[in-house]
Formats: C-alpha cells, sequence, structure tokens
C-alpha cells in the first residue's frame, strides 16, 4: 500500500506546527515520510506559485494544464474558498515562511557568534529570544487574512488530493527548497544526526521548563506562533554554538541517510520528542480549544469510544468462530473507520487534538465539574494510557499518567504483576497470528487494494485485546492502569520486556508491510 500522501503529511505537520510552523519546524521524520511518499507517487512537477499582484490571466497561461476533472472550489463548515484562492494563500504562506526561516536563521548565526565571542555571557532566556523575535518584524501569517482556522485549511486541503498542482504547491510548503550547503551536509554521519537530535532533544526540554516555569499570566501573553519561532531561535542558536553546525545543513544530510534511518528507533523518539514538546510549548501558552470546545471533544470522544468496543467486540467473534477471514475482517475495520471519520467531519468544526494537548487542555480546565465528568466518560485517560505503553517511541515527552480521582479508583479486582505479563504474552501471539494471517492475505491476493497501515495495526491491536479481555476478563484499559500502578515490578521483568519488544516490532512490521512506516 503507498504512504501517506503529500497532502496528509502537511495536515499531519499542520496539525503540530499550525501553518506556518510546517515549513519552519525542523521535522525529521516527516521528511524522511516525505521522501518515501514521493519515491512511492513520483515526484511531482513543481507547480510555478501564484504572483501576488500579478494579473490572474497572467498567472493562469503560465501554469501546467492540471489533471482533469479539478475541482473548483471547496466548502467547509460554510465558507467557500475558489481553487485559485487556496493556490494563493498557499503561495503567500511559502514566500511568508522563506522570509520567517531566512529572518531567524540569520538571527540564530549572529547571536550564536556573539555569545561565543564572550564565553562567559549566559544564554538567552525565552523571553528575550521573543522580544529579538518581536524586533524582526515578521510578516503576519496569510490565514489569519481570510479569516480561516489551520483545521479547516487542512480539511480543504485534503479535497484536492487528486490535483496535481495543489498537491505540488502544498509539498513547497511541506518541505521548502533547502538552504543549506550541500559540502556542509555531506560532513555530517548518521551517528552526527542521531547526537544532533539528542542534543536538540535536551535544548527543547530546557526551553520548554524555561516557559512552563512562567506563570500562567505572563504564558497567555504569548500567540503559538511567537512561541514556535522563539523556541527555533534558542535551539538554532545552541546548536550553531555548541556543535558548530547549521539546522538547514542536518535537514538536509537527514535526507542522504534516508533508508538507514527510518528504522533507527533513537532517531524516531527524538523526532517524536521535539514535535511532542512543541506541542506542549504552544499548549501552554494558548489552549488549542476553549472550554466549551474541549467539553464537546470529549463527549464526541467518548460516543466514538462505546461504538468502537461494541464493534470491536462482535468482530472478534466473527473472526474467532471463523465466520470472517483476516481480509473480510479489514474490510469490515476500515468501513467502521471511515463512517467515524465522515460523523466527525459532518458534525461540529472542533479542534483536531493531539495526546499531548487533551492533556495540556485538561490541566487548564480540570477544576471545572463539567470537564471533570466528561474527561471520565470519555476514555480517553486510558487511551493515551495505552498509546504510552503499547508506543513509548511515539509518546515523546507527552504525560500518559493517571490525572484524574477516577484513575486511582478503578472498578473490578487488583491485578497481580505476573498476570500482567502473562496478558502481555497472550496479546503479542494473538498479534502474531493476526500479523501472520494478514502476511498470507498480501501473498494470495496480490491485485488487491493497498491496506492502509493505520487501520491495520488498530485492526491487530484490537483482535489481540478482545482475545485477552475473553479469557482473562480484564479490557484493554484496565490492564493498562494496572501495568502503570505495577511499573517498576515490570521494569524489571524480563519475560514483560521481552513481549513488549515482540509487540513493537509486530507493529513496525505491520506499517512496513503496508508501506509506510510507523
Amino acid at each position: 500500500g503507498p504512504p501517506l500522501t503529500e497532502a496528509a503529511l502537511l495536515s499531519e505537520k499542520c496539525r503540530r506546527f499550525g501553518v506556518l510552523g510546517a515549513g519552519l519546524v525542523q521535522d525529521s521524520l516527516l521528511t524522511l515520510k516525505l521522501a518515501e511518499a514521493q519515491e512511492s507517487t513520483g515526484p511531482l512537477a513543481p507547480a510555478p506559485a501564484v504572483p501576488l499582484g500579478a494579473e490572474r490571466a497572467g498567472a493562469e497561461q503560465e501554469r501546467p494544464q492540471p489533471r482533469a476533472p479539478v475541482k473548483q472550489s471547496a466548502t467547509i463548515h460554510g465558507k467557500t474558498l475558489s481553487r485559485d484562492q487556496i493556490l494563493e494563500i498557499l503561495a503567500e504562506t511559502v514566500r511568508v515562511q522563506g522570509i520567517v526561516q531566512h529572518e531567524v536563521s540569520v538571527l540564530a548565526r549572529k547571536l550564536a557568534k556573539e555569545k561565543g565571542d564572550k564565553k562567559k555571557r549566559r544564554p538567552l532566556s525565552f523571553v528575550e529570544g521573543h522580544k529579538k523575535i518581536q524586533e524582526l518584524g515578521l510578516p503576519r501569517e496569510p490565514l489569519e487574512d481570510h479569516g480561516l482556522t489551520e483545521a479547516a485549511f487542512q480539511k480543504l486541503l485534503l479535497q484536492y488530493e487528486e490535483d496535481e498542482e495543489v498537491m505540488a504547491s502544498a509539498q513547497m510548503l511541506l518541505h521548502p527548497a533547502g538552504k543549506g550547503d550541500p559540502d556542509r551536509a555531506a560532513s555530517i554521519t548518521m551517528d552526527r544526526i542521531i547526537e544532533i537530535h539528542k542534543f536538540m532533544v535536551n535544548e527543547m526540554q530546557k526551553v520548554l521548563q524555561e516557559f512552563l516555569d512562567q506563570p500562567q499570566e505572563t504564558r497567555r501573553t504569548f500567540t503559538g506562533k511567537a512561541c514556535e519561532t522563539t523556541a527555533e531561535l534558542l535551539v538554532s542558536i545552541a546548536v550553531e554554538q555548541q556543535l558548530s553546525v547549521r539546522c538547514e545543513d542536518v535537514e538536509q544530510a537527514v535526507i542522504r541517510y534516508e533508508e538507514a534511518l527510518q528504522g533507527h528507533l533513537d532517531f524516531t523518539r527524538y523526532t517524536e520528542q521535539l514535535a511532542n514538546m512543541m506541542q506542549h510549548l504552544i499548549g501552554a501558552a494558548q489552549p488549542r480549544a476553549q472550554k466549551d470546545e474541549f467539553v464537546s471533544i470529549l463527549q464526541q470522544m467518548g460516543e466514538s469510544t462505546r461504538k468502537a468496543k461494541v464493534f470491536a467486540k462482535k468482530l472478534y467473534e466473527d473472526y474467532r468462530s471463523k465466520a470472517c477471514n483476516i481480509s473480510d475482517a479489514y474490510r469490515r475495520f476500515d468501513e467502521f473507520s471511515e463512517e467515524a471519520a465522515a460523523a466527525v467531519r459532518d458534525g461540529e468544526e472542533l479542534p483536531d487534538l493531539s495526546s499531548v494537548e487533551l492533556q495540556l487542555c485538561y490541566d487548564e480546565y480540570r477544576e471545572d465539574e463539567d470537564v471533570r465528568r466528561a474527561w471520565e466518560q470519555s476514555g480517553v485517560e486510558a487511551n493515551l494510557m495505552m498509546q504510552a505503553s503499547v508506543s513509548p517511541l511515539l509518546s515523546g515527552n507527552s504525560r500518559a499518567s493517571p490525572s484524574s480521582p477516577a484513575s486511582d479508583e478503578r472498578k473490578g479486582r487488583k491485578l497481580k504483576s505476573s498476570e500482567i505479563v502473562e496478558m502481555q504474552e497472550l496479546m503479542v501471539d494473538e498479534m502474531k497470528r493476526s500479523t501472520e494471517q494478514t502476511m498470507l492475505a498480501f501473498r494470495d491476493n496480490p491485485g488487491r487494494q493497498p491496506w492502509k497501515a493505520e487501520v491495520t495495526i488498530q485492526m491487530v491491536q484490537a483482535l489481540a485485546s478482545a482475545a485477552v479481555e475473553r479469557r482473562f476478563g480484564v479490557s484493554a484499559e484496565e490492564m493498562t492502569a494496572a501495568g502503570f500502578q505495577h511499573a517498576q515490578t515490570l521494569k524489571k521483568n524480563e519475560r514483560f520486556a521481552r513481549a513488549s519488544e515482540k509487540q513493537q516490532e509486530i507493529l513496525m512490521m505491520l506499517a512496513r508491510m503496508c508501506g509506510q512506516e510507523a
């Protein structure tokens, strides 16, 4: 199956960093995914950006003819934008991000040199860095002028996945032309790339901690965009000054080692930690959702979780009794996922919150009784813990620890650590079994529609969780919660460590089988 498309990758990066941040924030993991997407689909012919202020007729003549049929406009929540307007927003955003990227790089170099000349001078504080950014007088983000939210723009863009010209413009936004020096980039080894990313994580942790130490009223005076750009400046200064390397050269070096880095666990962990910390920083400045929106999101998640449990239980019973095979199970799981996604799309426009942002919003509004009730009923806390336990390398710096009174008063019997080990081993055996069936389905049906990695992984995990629940009478959420309670004991248990490692291998293998690195 194909990896993520450029549109889906842009959407993923916009969700993490905002539309402007998608071009500014170094995210090497997404750089690799983009390279993989281009390799799979073939590079798109770059379309010339729409020159702002140019006569529309002249701009139209210069453009290559896109594939027919072309979608001339798109509507989201009552707001309609023409195809030309979307291309214009993309072109202007590329122009603005180019200016911002250049100005921040030049400033970082200048400040790194100044600090290098004065060895005893203390590092720039977050507030001082922000003041330096403000002094640059950077241009406004184009989306603001169109009254569009980032979530709405992402959804509009995904409607143009088949439009070659729009995707070429989106590609320029996702991965702007490299400004690094090829010779300098060639001297950066793979080990050095890992070392630099580890250093960036440490520096980003310092930046984040300093910001979190500020009083809430001070944090609220910063915009999310200002936080992104300030953090980028401070980390870039540290990288240049202490490692004598430029961030733009690192990004070029990453492409050289694309294949080797895709399977490198340390690289994956560091890039995900950087992404999560940037989300944490932005969320600590301005919550991604207002209180009413957050309650609506939790209610929506609770309803989805309830429906998903009923569906998964029925699917497992049918699969176990051989009323359906693995291919039928995948088809049903995919249809269910599509229906659930459509229900969200057609519903109220709500921010698409990551696990980090969900936790931050809860921390912000937890004193409110409606929020606490919606949080407990949504099942989101159990999902956050499951995400951290199933895929620790992807949970980065997000907190997935119990945070509501209900967490400490789990219903049901107390589980021993030895029982959790047995459950984990059964989970892995069941995942292995359904993965083998998936491999056979791939082999026996070469002409089938490609399977989506995300859906396949969720299906395999759901079938395994249902098997554990059937044998032990314990849900996946209860098992995960108990795992956190016995974390110190389990950490020293070799059987548990082996099973967890095997689980990771199966997840990575499924992702590779479906043509997409997790």
